[in-house]
């Protein structure tokens, strides 16, 4: 079994303290081969900030496949944001902005969709889908997961844009062989196919620290890959600062 603990929209800077140590110590008494955190490390991509980040992700003690989020670039300085909009993320997290972590069981393929021409919004290109693709080529019997930090689909009310093209990657993964994708983003989770890709199973996790949560408690994700299956479940804070409730989300079995 592969087990990963999917984590997103940390937001250091803008944080629940009291949750801090529950969160490190329950990601690391699941013991996650990996531990995916799709986007938005911190509030305002401060040095201050991203070196909290670093500092939690040593305490999981689990390795680590991070992607920038659109808060992970400055919004304020322009300069920054169209010139160096990674520096302070590649100094503190990692140089490499889309990181691809493999075992004898799955790949994990990051994709940066990080726009500092459209800060809040972000992009998917057609050259990052064919690195998908080529990556996925070799990946033999490997299942095949794609990490970024905005949804490609939109669950029923959300009113934010979708990042841009969006459409033509829920068109083009399947073929390319992904068979998950874990976003973060808007602060909810949920685990289901797309609609527009029912093949495709679609992953999004809530915010695990940040104040500014929407439906939910601050929560996190834990994926069990087994040879044959996948299991979901969504661990949520309770009124304790305890991860403690762990609903099953969803199953699936790979054909």
């Amino acid at each position: 079994m592969t087990r990963i603990v999917h984590l997103s929209d940390l937001h250091f800077g803008a944080v629940t303290h009291a949750l801090l140590d529950p969160l490190a110590a329950r990601v690391a008494e699941l013991r996650p081969d990996l531990v995916v955190i799709s986007g938005d490390l911190t509030q305002r991509a401060r040095a201050a900030q991203f070196a909290e980040a670093r500092a939690f992700m040593a305490r999981i003690g689990a390795p680590t496949l991070c992607v920038p989020g659109n808060h992970d670039m400055p919004l304020h300085n322009l300069v920054a944001r169209l010139f160096t909009p990674f520096r302070r993320y590649r100094h503190w997290i990692n140089p490499d902005l889309e990181p691809v972590w493999q075992n004898d069981t799955v790949i994990v393929a990051g994709v940066n969709t990080a726009n500092p021409l459209a800060w809040q919004r972000g992009r998917i290109t057609q050259r990052q889908l064919d690195r998908l693709g080529a990556l996925f080529a070799n990946a033999g019997a490997r299942r095949r997961i794609v990490v970024m930090h905005h949804p490609l689909e939109h669950l029923a009310g959300e009113t934010q844009w979708l990042m841009q093209g969006a459409g033509r990657a829920l068109a083009q993964l399947p073929g390319l062989g992904a068979q998950v994708v874990l976003s973060g983003h808007i602060h909810v989770s949920h685990a289901g196919p797309f609609t527009a890709a029912p093949g495709l199973l679609f992953v999004q996790a809530g915010t695990g620290l940040s104040h500014r949560r929407r439906a939910e408690a601050n929560a996190f994700n834990l994926l069990d890959f087994t040879p044959d299956g996948l299991t979901i479940h969504t661990l949520l804070a309770d009124e304790h600062a305890r991860f403690s409730r762990m609903d099953e989300r969803h199953r699936m079995v790979f054909p």
